[in-house]
């Protein structure tokens, strides 16, 4: 079973609109377990020297094979190489890896190894922060007399640069994912908690999170959208979505939790929110069933799934009318619950 980007079609009406499916890589033969090696190297992109900072946060996830299912976060001197290694029985490890540094604006890259080899190192250059790099701001210089406080805007963020967000929201509108992820990727300075901006921003970082996912990068739709959950303006949908990321690479117990945290955030409790919740809880189930291989396993996850969904569908019919979101997740379920019979048919005969 591929796992779909149905729920990213239904969170249309909550996001404004996003279509496209990410698809989860495909296995490969086995063959024996090997270790696998990269080597990465994190460089200043405009001196091509040691990073300014001492220490940077590396993030990574293993893309394939999905079934390993490894993830990591490790703080690291900049300075020295960073080793990721596993052992590997597909022909490939290949790694979604994202760096963070105080002073440099994030980045996310794949690299890959052939199983029982070893690569790099590979450079990574680190694009600095211009508000970083400037260093403080020099003090005005003292005047005669008394002074007078200067009005505090409104907006705590009034005046701050847009133009990175505003380029990630048309690259998003037209589908163009990998411009949308590279412009979202200047997003700079964060806002604080309440404002305007802080609103557009939660957005950018669902947009973000959405458009990772549309390019199969699971381990950046993860951590975006981890963050997007940080801002109340990101709401239902990034709970919805970061569930779908954490199904979608085998960490369903983490999904479920997910799933139980939005239902506690204002607007969780909604009847159809409530629903999407039930059909995306069916959804993680369908998933375990997809990877079961004993026929206890197809059995069990099987008849959870189909629990799960027949009890969405419920919740979903009791809704008069019911949304655009929840009809066409309704229609769907009952296609899924009748695929999830089929192959237990098959299995009994």
């Amino acid at each position: 079973m591929r796992f779909t980007g149905l729920s990213i079609l239904l969170l249309s009406s909550l996001l404004g609109g996003c279509s496209g499916e990410a698809d989860l890589p495909v296995d490969a033969p086995l063959a024996d377990p090997e270790s696998s090696e990269v080597i990465l190297q994190a460089v200043d992109a405009g001196t091509g020297a040691a990073l300014a900072d001492s220490r940077m946060t590396v993030r990574y996830l293993v893309r394939a094979p999905i079934t390993l299912d490894a993830t990591a976060t490790e703080q690291v001197v900049s300075s020295e190489p960073y080793r990721i290694a596993h052992a590997v029985a597909e022909d490939q490890l290949v790694l979604e890896v994202r760096l963070e540094a105080p002073s440099y604006h994030r980045l996310d890259t794949v690299l890959a190894v052939a199983r029982g080899s070893s690569a790099g190192p590979f450079t990574i250059r680190m694009a600095r922060r211009l508000d970083r790099a400037a260093g403080a701001r020099p003090s005005r210089p003292s005047q005669s007399g008394p002074t007078r406080p200067e009005p505090r805007p409104t907006d705590p963020d009034a005046g701050i640069d847009r133009s990175a967000l505003r380029a990630g929201d048309r690259a998003f509108r037209n589908g163009d994912w990998a411009a949308a992820t590279s412009a979202y990727g200047r997003l700079d300075p964060p806002p604080r908690r309440s404002g305007t901006y802080a609103g557009e921003y939660a957005q950018a970082l669902v947009n973000w999170g959405v458009s990772h996912m549309n390019l199969g990068e699971w381990a950046s739709a993860l951590g975006t959208l981890e963050e997007a959950l940080g801002y109340d303006a990101s709401g239902p949908p990034a709970y919805l979505l970061l569930t779908q990321a954490q199904c979608a690479v085998g960490r369903t117990d983490e999904g479920r939790r997910t799933l139980g945290e939005l239902a506690t955030i204002p607007g969780g409790d909604r009847p159809p929110v409530l629903a999407l919740i039930a059909y995306q809880h069916a959804m993680c189930s369908q998933y375990e069933f997809g990877q079961a291989q004993s026929a206890i396993e197809v059995v069990r996850t099987g008849g959870r799934a189909i629990q799960e969904f027949n009890g969405f569908i419920e919740l979903g019919e009791a809704l008069s009318p019911a949304p655009t979101d929840v009809d066409t997740a309704l229609t769907d379920a009952r296609r899924r619950v009748e695929e999830i019979r089929e192959r237990m048919r098959q299995l009994r005969g």
